[in-house]
């Protein structure tokens, strides 16, 4: 073998070819090896920017000769490294069509260099040829036509693509898309191994894919030092290694090693590079053979007295409030601001900083995550702006005042309060962040109260309460605007997801769409002075939402200070959201301008406005409510003379003969959230069905059949019917819904979890997977998929494959067609046998 360390630049330049063999397996990289490379590839661009040298190593790459290369021809076989290859070019394709939106020429630039064999006939154009079940996905992305591989793994990861870079492309910085580029092209080092001609490519295969276990990080430093101390072994693992080890536990301790590693090298630190991290450390601590042993007992000293700080942060007890700061980190999942955290410590035992300092540098970094939470900014920088924070920390100067003043800077978005007063009456909160992050911002709202009752926020049983429920009755948009004018379904979007319309409940499941009168009686029976005072209310509508939120924003004022020296808050929103939203739009997939505002909390007319007049990536896919193109809708380059509905239907939209979008291919707020990983959505997915007792599930089916007869007609009541009776005859199970609009599912109880393959609703029939996809075997998107073709063998259905991992649903009417029904039991005798084989 001869091997040599390459770019991809280099492995691909010139006419020839890698091609995958068709004993590899096919693409499988899903999103959390993609975004372990997006990590990497992040990192070195920053690195870049900062003028740093090093590069990142990315593994190997072993080709051999194809068979029958014919005279000019130059194509090698891919032995080992196919996987990263073909995500590296898929990135180069992303890249391509993200630059092509501004110029052109950035097209047939990539393209010629990298991409394609320009004046090669056939297959032989491709610079990369997969196997066969990825080639035709593979190839539609390289042409520029990535929708063509849209229901594919090839096609995610070139979506997967396209979407990190609209979230990172700052409009400050010309260079940042540059710079990914050049990073995946010269700074992703890899191995180019090249077998002779007659070794066996097959076996070289086999022997590179059954190695044995490789060493972890920690094993490989543990190593490393121990090799360095060939007197001293003994002592330093019996004083210093093995009580750190047996401190932290072997998990902890790659965490440790990593942000040692920060402690010293701030920004330069990678993850992934741990080793080589503190292998060069310890070069440069052995440079002096006479002091070797010496100053490497010193180094795993300093390991092990960080190794206590690290243990202080993980497991806080006591109830000062440095340690109540750091239980809120732990819960929070603010482990970007660890290093910090250690640092803070470090200063305060040496004596540099005292308890007092460290406990208001903490009631900072708190205030900066909730206050940007509210606000809705994305947290992708936050390791790098706590890295940076933490070199800043000198012995001479106050922590607290360091802290305060270099978090303040207006490019990190720490809001000032009159911000701060702006997010929480306007801003959709129950979008934003995690489910456990917002029950901590109400934890703390209530604790200002004076309660005695503390919230748990790991007990399941406390929910997020909507007080104005997410699907009103029509009662509750009677009521809601009182003696106002306006439409009331517009102030419900508005309102119903902000934080004066949230509270913390036990009762959630059972509250639902009841009256405010009913709810009001549960709220002044809960322990949470916040419930109190909501029950002293005599009506619930969007004074009194408003009220609330204002009060609460004077409470949140108190408890996270804003940063020093704020400039007066201007009318500008931040559309990150809209726009990541729009980056994850699935291929041949539609959204509304209401349901981004829904989203995000704004009208749909500001959100048409922004989109009409920035250049947003995916904004021709925002339709209006009939699903129809604007009237006013043009490109952002005036000289694009493309038809929007060709784009549409090339990019798989279906349109009906007056050109309005397929409704099924339409993707709702509750779907955009669930993309972007919100947890609204999340809790939607697992919403509400509940057993209850004989008589309390007869209320709930009566209330579902009665909402279900008025809104689609006594023909499809019995059809769902006689679908339910089907399932119970077999040994099923149906649960009804509580909340806003009724519901029912036939259900599948395994432990604690439950599945089901559909939810019936007054209009719709609804297929959650976006629930499925998380329970076993529906885990597996090819099962997944087996299940949408059969209900798409339904006349009148089809559900798209952008779908596998939402919420489509269909026309509940549909049901009365015998053909369609017969569809749906046939596929619910299909699940049931699923999961029972499982």
């Amino acid at each position: 073998m001869k091997a040599n360390e390459t770019t991809l630049r280099n492995l691909i330049g010139g006419e020839h070819q890698l091609l995958v063999p068709l004993y590899q397996r096919p693409y499988a990289w899903e999103r959390e090896q993609l975004a372990r490379l997006w990590s990497d590839i992040e990192r070195q661009a920053d690195g870049l920017q900062r003028g740093a040298d090093a590069g990142h190593f990315l593994g190997s790459v072993v080709l051999a000769p194809a068979p029958g290369n014919a005279p000019g021809q130059s194509r090698w076989l891919v032995v080992d490294g196919q996987q990263r290859l073909t995500t590296l070019l898929l990135a180069l394709c992303a890249l391509r069509d993200y630059q092509a939106a501004e110029d052109p020429l950035h097209r047939d630039r990539i393209n010629d260099l990298h991409l394609l064999n320009k004046y090669k006939p056939g297959d032989m154009r491709y610079r990369l040829l997969p196997t066969q079940v990825d080639r035709e996905a593979f190839k539609a992305c390289v042409e520029g036509l990535p929708y063509g591989g849209a229901d594919s793994r090839v096609g995610s990861a070139y979506q997967f693509f396209r979407t990190k870079l609209g979230q990172i492309d700052d409009p400050a910085d010309p260079h940042d898309i540059t710079r990914v580029e050049e990073v995946v092209l010269d700074r992703l080092t890899l191995v180019q191994i090249v077998v002779e001609k007659d070794d066996n490519a097959f076996r070289i295969f086999e022997s590179i894919n059954n190695t044995g276990m490789r060493l972890g990080q920690v094993d490989l430093i543990r190593n490393y030092v121990f090799m360095h101390l060939p007197t001293q072994d003994q002592h330093v693992y019996d004083t210093y290694w093995r009580p750190m080890h047996d401190l932290l536990g072997a998990k902890t301790m790659d965490q440790l090693m990593y942000l040692a590693l920060v402690l010293e090298l701030g920004e330069d630190a990678q993850y992934n590079d741990t080793y080589r991290g503190h292998q060069e450390l310890l070069r440069a601590a052995t440079a002096d053979p006479m002091t070797k042993e010496e100053q490497v007992t010193r180094y795993v000293k300093d390991l092990a007295r960080r190794a206590r700080y690290l243990h202080r942060i993980l497991e806080p007890t006591g109830d000062g409030e440095i340690e109540e700061r750091l239980r809120f980190l732990i819960d929070w999942k603010g482990t970007t601001a660890y290093p910090l955290v250690m640092r803070l410590l470090e200063l305060a035992d040496s004596g540099f900083a005292t308890d007092d300092e460290v406990a208001e540098s903490l009631r900072y970094v708190e205030s900066f995550l909730v206050r940007r939470l509210i606000a809705g900014v994305t947290t992708g920088n936050l390791n790098r702006i706590f890295m940076r924070l933490t070199r800043a920390l000198t012995e001479e100067e106050p922590v607290a005042d360091i802290v305060r003043t270099t978090l303040s800077a207006a490019r990190l978005y720490w809001s000032s309060d009159e911000e701060f007063r702006r997010d929480i009456r306007q801003r959709s909160f129950y979008w934003q962040g995690r489910t456990a992050q917002q029950k901590l911002v109400l934890r703390r709202l209530e604790e200002t109260y004076g309660s005695k009752e503390p919230v748990d926020i790991a007990d399941k049983k406390i929910t997020i309460e909507h007080v104005l429920p997410q699907s009103p009755t029509a009662d509750w948009l009677e009521g809601l605007l009182g003696e106002e004018m306006g439409d009331a379904e517009l102030a419900h979007k508005e309102l119903v997801h902000t934080l004066g319309n949230l509270t913390l409940s036990g009762y959630n499941s059972e509250l639902g769409n009841m009256s405010f009168a009913r709810k009001r009686d549960f709220l002044a029976r809960s322990g949470l002075a916040m419930n109190q005072e909501i029950a002293r209310q005599e009506r619930w509508g969007r004074e009194e939402i408003l009220v609330r939120a204002d009060s609460l924003a004077e409470r949140a004022i108190e408890i996270w200070p804003g940063p020093v020296d704020a400039a007066p808050a201007g009318p500008s929103r931040d559309w990150t959201l809209v726009h990541a939203a729009l980056a994850t739009l699935p291929p041949g997939t539609w959204t509304t301008y209401g349901d981004l505002a829904e989203l995000t909390g704004s009208h749909a007319r500001p959100v048409a406005s922004h989109l009409a007049a920035s250049n947003v990536f995916n904004a021709h896919r925002v339709l209006n409510a009939q699903g129809a193109v604007s009237p006013g809708f043009h490109w952002p380059d005036e000289s694009d003379g493309r038809n929007v509905h060709d784009v549409l239907r090339a990019e798989g939209v279906r349109l009906d003969d007056v050109l309005r979008a397929d409704p099924t291919q339409r993707i709702s707020a509750r779907e955009l959230a669930e993309l972007l990983g919100l947890p609204g959505a999340e809790d939607l997915g697992e919403a509400d069905l509940n057993v209850g007792d004989v008589e309390e599930i007869g209320a709930w089916e009566q209330r579902f059949f009665q909402q279900l007869g008025e809104a689609s007609g006594p023909q499809a009541a019995g059809a769902v019917s006689r679908v339910l009776d089907h399932w119970r005859a077999r040994g099923g199970e149906v649960q009804f819904g509580r909340s806003a609009g009724a519901s029912c599912a036939p259900v599948i109880r395994r432990g604690d979890e439950q599945l089901c393959p559909f939810r019936f609703y007054a209009k719709t029939v609804e297929v959650p997977f976006g629930v499925l996809k998380k329970r076993t075997p529906f885990n597996d998107p090819t099962l997944r998929d087996e299940l949408r073709l059969l209900i798409n063998t339904a006349p009148g259905v089809d559900i798209p494959a952008a779908k596998l991992e939402l919420f489509p649903s269909f026309k509940v009417t549909l049901l009365v067609q015998e053909a369609v029904w017969d569809v749906l039991v046939s596929c619910l005798d299909w699940f049931s046998a699923q999961v029972r084989t499982e």
